[in-house]
C-alpha cells in the first residue's frame, strides 16, 4: 500500500492498516488519529508534525523513523521497535509503550508524562530535558542514556538498569529506586528532595 491509498481510505473511515509496509514513507502533518498500524513496517518514514493520538502502533518497526513534534498522545507502542527514531519534542503522554525498544533514540525535549515504559530498552537513548514526570520505567534499562536537565519527579524506577547513565541537572524528586544498582551511576548533580532507595 502506498501513501496515497492509505490516506484515502484513512479519510474514508477506515482505521485498520494492520501489517502495512510504509518503509520510507512520508506522512509529515497528517491527521492519523486512532488509526492501526499494529505490526506494520515504518522504518525510515518520516511522520513529523503528524497526529497520531490513540494510535495502535503496537509491534510496528519503526526504527529510524522520523516523529520530531508529532502527537502521540495515549498512543499504543507496546513491543514495537523505534531503535534510533527521532521523537525530538514529540508528546508522548500517556502512552503505553511497556516492551518497546527504544536503543539510541532521540527523546530530548519530549514529553512523557505517565507513560508507561516498563521493560523498555532505552539503552543510549538521549532523554535530555525530557519531561519524564510520573513515568513508570519499572524493569526498564537506561545504560548509558543521556537524562541530563530530564524531569523524572515522581517517577516508578524500581528494578531499573542505570548503568553509566547521565544524570546531570536531572530531577528526581521523589522517585522510587528500590532494587536499583546505584553503583556505576553518578547521582552527585542530579536535583533530589527525596527518593527512596534499597539496594
Amino acid at each position: 500500500m502506498n501513501t496515497d491509498e492509505l490516506l484515502r481510505q484513512y479519510d474514508n473511515g477506515e482505521r485498520d492498516f494492520v501489517l502495512a509496509n510504509l518503509s520510507d514513507a512520508c506522512l509529515t502533518e497528517r491527521c492519523l488519529a486512532a488509526i492501526n498500524l499494529s505490526q506494520s513496517h515504518l522504518a525510515n518514514a518520516n511522520l513529523s508534525g503528524s497526529n497520531l493520538q490513540r494510535a495502535n502502533l503496537s509491534a510496528a518497526v519503526l526504527t529510524k523513523a522520523t516523529l520530531w513534534r508529532s502527537n502521540l498522545t495515549s498512543a499504543s507502542l507496546m513491543s514495537a521497535n523505534l531503535n534510533e527514531a527521532n521523537l525530538i519534542r514529540a508528546t508522548l503522554t500517556g502512552i503505553e509503550g511497556n516492551g518497546a525498544s527504544l536503543r539510541k533514540a532521540d527523546l530530548r525535549l519530549a514529553n512523557l508524562q505517565g507513560a508507561n515504559l516498563s521493560q523498555v530498552n532505552l539503552v543510549g537513548a538521549d532523554l535530555r530535558y525530557a519531561n519524564l514526570t510520573g513515568i513508570n520505567l519499572t524493569g526498564a534499562n537506561l545504560s548509558r542514556a543521556n537524562l541530563t536537565g530530564a524531569n523524572l519527579s515522581h517517577a516508578d524506577l524500581r528494578g531499573v538498569t542505570l548503568t553509566q547513565a547521565i544524570f546531570e541537572n536531572t530531577d528526581i524528586s521523589d522517585v522510587s529506586l528500590v532494587d536499583v544498582d546505584l553503583s556505576q551511576v553518578d547521582l552527585r548533580h542530579a536535583i533530589v528532595n527525596y527518593c527512596t532507595h534499597r539496594n
